[in-house]
């Protein structure tokens, strides 16, 4: 049951951000693969946010897993993490590269803060979000997550200082 209600939550909220922007903070949002989105954190207490979206549009480019940089400004707006959820590769060759793709979300974390989170994931185009581990992001590190299978959503929620 809990994880009907964090679904419901998720395609909620998703729906909201696809109108005005920034959103209200809420707890979490889901998003869709191809897609590049700034979040702004929002402190609930001393350890815990909830988040807004300030930047969403469509991302349909092929990055480099490993030569990514320039994804991402040298300056941006404190208090912040960029995403960009979509296809990632690697390989010298172009077969390679076709063999080798892989679904990334590489972040860049503009806040004073080392932050753990939940993701869940969709993997059925109409399927039930499943959890996800992951590594967290910290404070004005650049990180990456990578699955070897298709995802087509990716849902993010209770962000907290890591301890």
């Amino acid at each position: 049951m809990k994880k009907l209600l964090l679904i419901l939550f998720l395609t909620t909220n998703m729906l909201s951000y696809s109108q005005d922007l920034p959103t209200e903070p809420a707890k979490g949002f889901a998003f869709p693969l191809g897609t590049k989105f700034t979040i702004k954190l929002h402190p609930t207490d001393d350890a815990d946010f909830d988040y807004s979206i300030i930047a969403f549009e469509p991302f349909q480019e092929i990055i480099d897993i490993w030569e990514n940089d320039t994804l991402f400004n040298e300056k941006g707006e404190e208090g912040t993490i960029e995403f960009y959820f979509c296809l990632g590769t690697s390989g010298i060759k172009e077969d390679d590269k076709e063999e080798d793709r892989k679904v990334v979300l590489v972040m860049k974390n503009r806040t004073k803060y080392s932050l753990s989170y939940k993701s869940d994931i969709q993997r059925n185009e109409d399927g039930e979000f499943k959890e996800t581990s992951n590594v967290g992001t910290y404070s004005g590190a650049k990180g990456t997550e990578m699955w070897p299978y298709m995802i087509y959503q990716i849902g993010l929620h209770d962000f907290k200082i890591m301890e």
